[in-house]
């Protein structure tokens, strides 16, 4: 049983380093807690927290990785944030504890202690969900997803939406515990994945600490990995969708046959995207999922009919069975 008392305690704070220049630059400053924080206390720091710290300090955006709140923006002044957002935090504290008493005298509080989520994916008038909705309707991605997992040794698998001022979780494989769910933020500038936006070509290491380049990157130190592997994902048109990345605290031993096969996954998911996107043409229909399964199985076949090694001759008939289970569900 948790002993926790609920209320995050502030540890300390991540301040950005000197900027060059006079004027402000988007940057992150981090307040670092002893515990994550629940979804009620979240939503009374985002009642509270606006339009004050937008107004006085140019905090764009407030996101929560594990125990640490990001807060993002045109920041000018760091250390005058940090003194705010301590006096905010204690704030939270006070209207929480009173709304989590209020809750045990009538525990129908909508508000209260574990209530449900205000709107479902499917409900939600946020856009950017409805890229999360439509991964989590596809029967076929935590297959992937766990085959991911399977083909890499690496215990955390997420498929992301990645634009150019956001990073979302649209489904996830997590036997790390790393604690991402389906429609979770993380702050786009500490991800690898905002750099695949940029350049579209995939990222992969072995183990971060002795990569020459990653060693000294901030992003596995601040999230904790050591092998990492992501790809990116492309819709119909060929326009930038996200990325399919995997990540675990243990160094990894990848082969190029491992890293294709995880190439061919991220391809399979852009397909199922494809059809769930693919608009009516003039006198075309969409394109079925049965269609695309077929597509799929020939470019399978295509893959095996290569000189590849014997490890990808496994991958290649995973993925064969993969799409023939899909096929089953999509009748």
């Amino acid at each position: 049983m948790s002993t926790s008392p609920g209320f995050p305690a502030l540890i300390g704070f991540d301040l950005p380093g000197p900027q060059d220049g006079p004027a402000a630059q988007r940057v992150i400053v981090t307040a670092l807690l002893d515990e994550t924080p629940r979804n009620d206390w979240m939503r009374m720091l985002h009642r509270l927290a606006w339009p004050s710290l937008r107004v006085d300090h140019g905090v764009e955006q407030i996101r929560l990785v594990g125990k640490g709140i990001h807060f993002v923006g045109a920041i000018a002044d760091a250390r005058a944030l940090s003194a705010s957002v301590r006096g905010l935090f204690n704030e939270v504290n006070t209207k929480v504890l009173d709304r989590r008493l209020a809750a045990l005298e009538n525990p129908l509080d909508e508000d209260g202690p574990g209530a449900a989520p205000v709107a479902s994916l499917a409900s939600s008038t946020d856009p950017r969900l409805e890229d999360v909705a439509a991964l989590l309707a596809m029967p076929a991605v935590p297959g992937m997803l766990e085959l991911a997992s399977a083909m890499t040794g690496m215990r955390f698998v997420a498929v992301a939406r990645v634009t150019a001022d956001r990073w979302t979780a649209c489904a996830v494989h997590d036997r790390l515990d790393f604690g991402l769910r389906p429609g979770d933020d993380l702050v786009l500038e500490t991800t690898i994945c905002d750099e695949i936006r940029e350049h579209r070509h995939p990222v992969q290491f072995d183990q971060a600490s002795t990569h020459p380049v990653f060693s000294s990157h901030p992003t596995p130190a601040l999230y904790g990995f050591e092998s990492y592997i992501s790809v990116p994902l492309f819709r119909r048109d060929g326009g930038f969708h996200g990325t399919l990345c995997a990540l675990d605290p243990t160094p990894s031993k990848l082969d190029a046959a491992t890293v294709k096969g995880f190439e061919v996954l991220a391809g399979v998911i852009g397909a199922h995207l494809e059809v769930q996107e693919a608009p009516a043409e003039a006198g075309q229909p969409v394109v079925s999922m049965a269609e695309a399964l077929s597509v799929l199985s020939r470019q399978v076949d295509a893959l095996d009919a290569v000189t590849l090694p014997e490890q990808f001759r496994a991958v290649t008939a995973r993925l064969r069975a993969l799409v023939g289970a899909a096929r089953a569900v999509a009748g």
